[in-house]
């Protein structure tokens, strides 16, 4: 069920720039027929879960497993401060749901909202409310106010439920920036590691018409934020003419990203230059990697081309050693000899039957298993 959280958590959230971490809370409050408990609360640094909540336990603990002691960060401040947000929130839901007369079905009502650490020590607070999945809140950093992004509410000033700027500018954003600190001081080696990617360029047919598809792919890589380029001949190839993959988990806490151009039938025939290119804090300055396309047949066509003859070859030896075998029966001498053999196994059968008992029995059917 986390897991499930965790995947659309990370599709929402835009990555961290490089040489920078984040803390973010992704909290979900659900009305109607649901798996999921009422409340969740997920408290993420960059993309690793460290805190949790839901309104099932009602406790906020740790996901820190690599930790010994798993405390949560101003741990008693956090506690009390959950169920006044989970009082607003309800009110916010159903006067969404009020609003465009939704009462039947599952309805959600969700808030992601942190914070931003720069290696320069620049400092930015970001948070937003959706509902069924549309953006309705945004909050402003620089003012500390809220706006609504339906225009039907924009003046209902007891909906927008305006916070004091004194709650976000004195609580809310310095605890968010003292527990991101925390978190990067007694995690740095699970935080703040670096994994070089793995680059690649593949080629594949597709479809039966001689097109093909070059993709790049980088994998293995952690932090999660990549820059990944395709060029053709040295020239970079537009995002719109690629289809560009999402930043995917790896499954040992790594990542791995792709982007794939489709290739005509008349271009495999032309020699081109592909070279995947991919900046990451892992690498110093950048890493390319380049492929050379050879003009020539159709990879399919080779292959076929090679295949046939020797498909042939096992055909023609198949055909042979069965009219062997067949001449070789209608011969006089080997066909009565395949009679007595078989008399033969039929007496001892039989002798063997008489002395064992049981064991003839058993080793005939053990024959029979065999033979059939």
């Amino acid at each position: 069920m986390e897991l499930l959280v965790i995947a659309t958590f990370l599709s929402l959230v835009n990555t961290a720039y490089a040489g920078s971490h984040s803390f973010w809370y992704f909290i979900t409050l659900t009305a109607g027929p649901s798996p999921f408990p009422e409340i969740m609360l997920l408290g993420m640094v960059d993309d690793v879960l460290v805190e949790y909540y839901d309104s099932v336990d009602r406790v906020l603990v740790s996901r820190r497993h690599w930790h010994q002691d798993g405390n949560v960060p101003e741990a008693e401040l956090k506690r009390r401060a959950i169920p006044y947000n989970i009082h607003s929130f309800r009110n916010k839901l159903y006067r969404m749901m009020s609003h465009f007369n939704n009462s039947a079905g599952l309805q959600t009502y969700q808030r992601i909202a942190g914070c931003e650490l720069d290696d320069d020590g620049t400092e930015r607070f970001h948070a937003k409310d959706a509902y069924n999945g549309k953006d309705v809140l945004l909050f402003h950093p620089n003012s500390y106010t809220w706006s609504c992004l339906v225009p039907e509410m924009d003046n209902d000033e007891h909906w927008l439920m305006q916070f004091s700027k004194g709650a976000w500018h004195e609580l809310y954003g310095p605890v968010c920036i003292s527990g991101l600190k925390t978190y990067l001081h007694q995690d740095m080696n699970v935080l703040k590691r670096r994994v070089r990617p793995r680059l690649r360029v593949l080629q594949k047919l597709v479809g039966g018409a001689g097109g093909a598809e070059v993709t790049c792919l980088a994998t293995g890589f952690y932090p999660r934020h990549i820059e990944l380029t395709l060029q053709r001949d040295g020239r970079p190839i537009p995002d719109q003419d690629m289809t560009i993959g999402d930043t995917l988990p790896n499954g040992d806490g790594t990542y791995q990203l792709r982007r794939s151009l489709s290739v005509s039938a008349e271009e495999p025939s032309q020699r081109h230059v592909y070279t995947c290119t991919i900046r990451h804090v892992s690498v110093d300055n950048k890493l390319d990697i380049t492929w050379e396309s050879q003009p020539g047949p159709n990879v399919a066509l080779i292959l076929g081309a090679s295949l046939t003859p020797l498909i042939a070859v096992l055909l023609i030896v198949v055909i042979g050693v069965l009219t062997w075998r067949r001449r070789r029966s209608r011969e006089p001498g080997c066909h009565s000899a395949t009679k007595n053999e078989e008399e033969m196994e039929r007496i001892n059968a039989a002798a063997g039957a008489d002395r064992d008992g049981e064991g003839g029995v058993e080793r005939e059917g053990m024959e029979r298993v065999s033979a059939s």
